[in-house]
Formats: C-alpha cells, sequence, structure tokens
C-alpha cells in the first residue's frame, strides 16, 4: 500500500475513534460552576442585588442547572425570566419575590433524569439540592424549546436574626453542547474517507492487473 493511502487510513480511522470522543467531551457546555455564592437579603425585595446569569438558546438546547445549599438558616430561590421582562424589573428595582418566571421541570436527583415536576420557582434550604432542566416553556414535565435570550436568577433570605444577611448557596450551570453534532460529522468523514481509499486501492489493483494480463 502507498504512504499516501496509509496516511488517508490512519486519519480516517482516527477521525471515527475520535468522533464519540470528542462528542462526550463537547456534550455539555459549562457557564457556571460556584460554590459559596453570597448575596444580600435586599435580593428578596430588590432584584438589583440577585444573582443574574444571562443565556441564550437556541432551538432544541436546554439550560441545566444543580442548585444547592449548605448554610444554616438560608432560604434561596430561582427563577428564570426573559431578558425583557428581567430587563423591565431590574430597571423598576422590583421585588424579586413578585416577579413571575418561565417554568422549568426539576427533580431532587439526576440520574437518569427522572424529573417529577414542573415550576416557575424553586426554594431551598439547608442540604438542599435540586436538578433543573429550562429550555423556554413546559407542557407538563415535557420541555418545551423557545429559542431567546433568558436570565436566571437567585434571591433569598437568611432566618438567623440578628445582623446575619448573608445569603449564600451554590449552583452548577451548563447547556447541551455541539458534541452529538460533532461526533455524527467526524465518524461521516472518516467512513466517506475510508470508503474513497478503498475505492482508490481496488481501482489501482484492478488497473495493475489489467496491465499484468495485457
Amino acid at each position: 500500500m502507498e504512504n499516501k493511502y496509509k496516511a488517508f487510513l490512519i486519519i480516517s480511522i482516527v477521525l471515527i475513534v475520535a468522533g464519540p470522543i470528542l462528542g462526550l467531551t463537547f456534550d455539555k457546555i459549562t457557564l457556571v460552576d460556584r460554590t459559596g455564592v453570597t448575596i444580600p437579603e435586599e435580593s428578596y425585595s430588590n432584584i438589583t442585588q440577585a444573582y443574574s446569569v444571562p443565556f441564550h438558546l437556541e432551538k432544541d438546547q436546554k439550560l441545566i442547572v444543580e442548585f444547592s445549599l449548605n448554610y444554616l438558616n438560608v432560604t434561596a430561590y430561582l427563577k428564570i425570566l426573559g431578558k425583557g421582562a428581567y430587563d423591565s424589573a431590574y430597571l423598576a428595582e422590583s421585588a424579586s419575590s413578585g416577579i413571575t418566571g418561565e417554568d422549568f421541570v426539576y427533580t431532587r436527583f439526576a440520574f437518569g433524569n427522572n424529573l417529577v415536576s414542573s415550576t416557575n420557582v424553586r426554594s431551598i434550604q439547608y442540604d438542599g439540592y435540586w436538578y433543573i432542566e429550562f429550555a423556554g416553556d413546559t407542557s407538563g414535565i415535557s420541555l418545551i424549546s423557545i429559542p431567546g435570550d433568558y436570565v436566571l436568577i437567585v434571591y433569598g433570605l437568611n432566618n438567623g436574626g440578628g445582623t446575619w444577611t448573608d445569603v449564600k448557596f451554590d449552583i452548577t450551570i451548563k447547556t447541551n453542547g455541539p458534541g452529538p453534532i460533532l461526533e455524527l460529522i467526524l465518524i461521516l468523514i472518516g467512513i466517506v474517507a475510508l470508503l474513497a481509499i478503498m475505492f482508490l486501492l481496488t481501482l489501482s489493483y484492478l488497473k495493475k492487473t489489467r496491465r499484468g494480463l495485457l
């Protein structure tokens, strides 16, 4: 086998093997991964003090949130707002607690993604954990994809009394990335390249055979 065919053969095999690996690597994109996020109690009555993360969703894309809290005396609330609704509330310095958020689905367990219910706000307290998925809207516990710009907010209260006003929580936010598409493209390129090499090798063999017969 000629060296150029060997090189293309190796490349095609590498692409086929690399497809699933890169697909898994880029399956999700992490936007936020933080522990001990601290906001004041004023976040409950004034959205400008709330923790906020703007994000954009494309068609069939979803947001994946792990919302947990391991701090005494704290109650935190999570909502997702359309960008327009958030901007309007921010300018008016509205109370976070009085704004209606978009629907999302959630569960206490991430294993198997057995999402149990939908809501537009999710509260959390000591030793709490929620796994949340959002795509724009819901129908029952099914996600409905509505592309656009959104803002996730977290606000809360500290019930410790005295001068304790800190609201602390942990949060991880991801979106599903281009992994599956990347995997498919690399595998297809690798297969096409492999078929092309086989065709060229067959053609080369037939030419040599015909020449030998002559």
